[in-house]
């Protein structure tokens, strides 16, 4: 990124908002992880699986719980004081007649996902559906203003009540219930941290002459999301009726390892895209030039954690969550493929919506959702866990992907190979530093000391190949400093090629 641009308040705000969002997952997925190391020792996978059925519907509720709607307050090319109190209103009503439902409905739903017992998690987790309304708007305002900071603060102290829950209820033998309590505690207190952080509250209200622009942009929006959640969620149905409800815990598990990329760099991208490129838009800046920007941005991170994954995959499960999980290790594999295409995916969905396309974006879903559910249902037929995996992979390559590229060109003119451009050293730096990875852990020791090995091998390789791009990542502060500068002039030595494209740089 040029000086100018780094300067302006835009990049400013956007780099702090991404460094806010990025380290909020980051450290609190680090944190989890360690929570979650001791809580898969004391739930057994049936319990998990039971929790991940009743997830299925949750979230497919909350991605509907207010129609889309916030994220218009998050558009800095729409004035706030004449949409959010109308947001407000739709937000509260659609999020607690969604709650109430799923209540009333929950042993009918738990019986179709064929898991009956999931119909008390189901329950408590209508509380969290019913708060979604709430604290829309306040946290719409917060993405708006790249106050990450605050969302971090909120996260971050709800995460003390929401663990000592998750553990001491775990400890007393109830391990769906106790995910599901957690989930609901956490959510009321950061939701009640972030109303208190924003300089201006909206009260409901109701300006009909907004409703029209409202719902055209915000139902494409909330079919997609919840296209979307279908898609993500669809294979634990499958699993839940075809195998078991202690598979479905192993797959869980499986997948949400796969989605630690996803989880970090989607709050990046979440948090930041959508005010950014919509302000961008608002004063005729270049969006080609910020996207491919962005693209290798989130590649340069998103690519080694999948190749490190896929590599070290066995040592990973066995050394976190013990040898009951062990079956989770070949399915992380291939999970952590699909992983990265889908931050991609991400990082084009929420250009597309800060372009007002929301349309092309329920269309992309609609065609994932066709094409994904007979390869399902084949796959889990044909190769069980594996087969459910591939499905996955296969459709998001296939389908998703390329036509999320379709719609960022017709929306942006940025053309693949544009993109390609942007990802190409980090994918292969990302492969070669996968392959050392492998290599070092393959050799005769216990998974803990495999996983170090190959780690500290991978890490290393990526770094010397991607250095130059890592440290314009970096605060002005730290890549200033003489130790990380005399190595960046020492790996400056590599082949020019590995330099980033000046077509990639954002212009003043």
């Amino acid at each position: 990124m040029t000086t100018e641009a780094t300067d302006t308040p835009l990049a400013t705000g956007v780099r702090r908002g991404a460094v806010w969002s990025g380290a909020n997952v980051l450290i609190l997925r680090v944190a989890n992880i360690a929570v979650m190391a001791v809580v898969a020792r004391i739930v057994a996978p049936q319990q998990f699986g039971v929790f991940a059925l009743a997830l299925t519907v949750h979230a497919m509720a909350m991605s509907l719980a207010e129609l889309g709607v916030s994220s218009a307050v998050a558009r800095n090319d729409l004035d706030p004081d004449r949409i959010a109190p109308t947001v407000a209103t739709i937000s509260i009503t659609v999020s607690l007649a969604l709650g109430v439902a799923m209540a009333v409905f929950a042993q009918p739903l738990a019986d179709l996902l064929g898991e009956p017992t999931a119909a008390a998690p189901l329950r408590v987790l209508a509380i969290s559906v019913a708060l979604v309304g709430p604290f829309a708007v306040p946290g719409a305002q917060l993405q708006r203003d790249f106050q990450q900071k605050r969302l971090f603060t909120a996260t971050a102290v709800s995460y003390v009540p929401n663990t000592v829950v998750l553990l001491v209820m775990a400890s007393h033998g109830d391990g769906a219930m106790a995910f599901a309590w957690s989930r609901v505690v956490g959510q009321l207190v950061a939701g009640v941290i972030i109303v208190m952080s924003v300089k201006k509250r909206y009260w409901p209200g109701l300006r009909f002459s907004e409703l029209p622009f409202l719902l055209r942009f915000g139902l494409p929006l909330a079919f997609a999301n919840l296209l979307s959640q279908i898609l993500l969620n669809i294979d634990y149905v499958f699993i839940g009726r075809e195998l078991s409800t202690e598979e479905v815990g192993v797959y869980s598990l499986a997948f949400n390892v796969s989605a630690w990329s996803a989880a970090v760099l989607g709050a990046m991208v979440n948090g930041v895209v959508l005010p950014a490129v919509s302000r961008v838009r608002r004063e005729h800046g270049s969006i080609s030039a910020v996207l491919q920007r962005a693209t290798r941005t989130v590649g340069l991170v998103a690519m080694p954690i999948c190749a490190f994954t896929v590599a070290l995959a066995r040592p990973l499960i066995l050394t976190l969550y013990g040898a009951q999980w062990n079956a989770a290790a070949p399915v992380l594999r291939v999970l952590a493929l699909y992983g990265v295409l889908f931050v991609m995916s991400l990082l084009f969905a929420n250009v597309i919506i800060a372009m007002g396309r929301t349309g092309i974006l329920l269309g992309v879903q609609i065609a994932a959702v066709i094409v994904l559910v007979p390869v399902m249902s084949a796959g889990i037929a044909a190769a069980g866990l594996i087969g459910v995996s591939l499905a996955h992979l296969a459709t998001i390559l296939v389908c998703t992907f390329p036509a999320y590229l379709f719609a960022i060109r017709r929306s942006t003119g940025v053309t693949a190979p544009m993109l390609g451009r942007a990802l190409a050293v980090p994918t292969a730096a990302a492969a070669v530093a996968g392959g050392a990875a492998a290599v070092t852990a393959s050799i005769p020791a216990p998974a803990p000391l495999q996983l170090l090995a190959g780690g500290i091998a991978g890490a290393l390789t990526y770094a010397a190949i991607t250095a130059p791009m890592l440290s314009d990542l970096l605060p002005k502060s730290i890549a200033a400093r003489p130790q990380l500068a005399a190595v960046l002039r020492l790996v400056d030595r590599y082949p020019r090629r590995l330099k980033v494209p000046e077509s990639l740089e954002v212009q003043p």
